[in-house]
């Protein structure tokens, strides 16, 4: 499976920046765990790309804290921690209140238009639950204000999280009843929009992004204990090994 959603068909001149969008886009669809090699040699075969065009494509991974680099391993998919996923939703809610309170208040009629277009999108796309179009859409709805609204400070520091956000994003909408309680959280945000009420565009979204984060505490919380029971059952094998194995020789 990983091999088809990395491997590339098209032809330069994008080719690195789809390196790029490729890998990144696998890691945030939970194709790459976290903890796994990404190794290089491997990562060109699958793709059809030289080792210059995968260097920096880690490179740039490693800035948005999506791979770190280990002595002795080399690039690995980032672990993200409970605490890490508890800060990016606190720095997302404040960012994206700001942003779309600004966007409800000074946004033109045809910015607001264009916004309910993408929302659209969105909403259809939910009801597929087509991840990573959903992730893709979402992306676009927050880039399409952060454009309109050209905050130089809002848009820099939320660029610099989207791969982040995407990862917890993901988990998030592993959460069954999920995608359709954020659609209706998402639903009362553009409706507000559209009334140009930026105070309960604001309120709307963070209780949005409140529930999300809740939504991601959960699934990571339930895949720490998954891995924690498959741990637990690994080393019971592995002791009682011996033992079966020295009863044997005794016989």
């Amino acid at each position: 499976m990983t091999g088809d959603i990395l491997r590339l068909t098209e032809l330069p001149p994008l080719r690195r920046d789809q390196v790029l969008e490729r890998l990144r886009n696998a890691i945030i669809a939970g194709h790459f765990k976290p903890g796994d090699r990404l190794i290089e040699r491997e990562l060109c075969e699958r793709m059809g790309v030289s080792r210059t065009s995968i260097r920096e494509a880690l490179r740039h991974l490693e800035a948005e804290h999506l791979i770190q680099v280990e002595p002795r391993r080399g690039p690995v998919v980032a672990r993200i921690t409970r605490k890490q996923i508890v800060e990016i939703y606190e720095v997302r809610a404040l960012l994206e209140a700001a942003l779309v309170r600004r966007f409800a208040e000074k946004a033109s009629d045809e910015q607001i238009a264009a916004l309910r277009g993408i929302y659209e999108d969105l909403r259809i796309t939910r009801t597929t639950g087509e991840v990573p179009r959903i992730v893709a859409l979402t992306k676009r709805y927050i880039e399409h204000m952060m454009d309109a609204v050209d905050h130089e400070l809002i848009g820099d520091m939320l660029r610099k999280l989207t791969a982040r956000i995407n990862v917890v994003r993901v988990l998030a909408i592993s959460v069954p009843g999920r995608l359709e309680e954020s659609g209706h959280e998402l639903a009362i945000v553009m409706d507000a929009i559209e009334r140009r009420d930026g105070e309960l565009a604001a309120r709307s979204l963070t209780t949005y992004v409140q529930n999300a984060a809740a939504a991601s505490l959960k699934r990571f919380d339930e895949v720490e204990r998954e891995r924690d029971s498959v741990s637990k059952r690994g080393n019971r094998t592995t002791r009682a090994a011996p033992a079966r194995s020295s009863g044997a020789g005794r016989k």
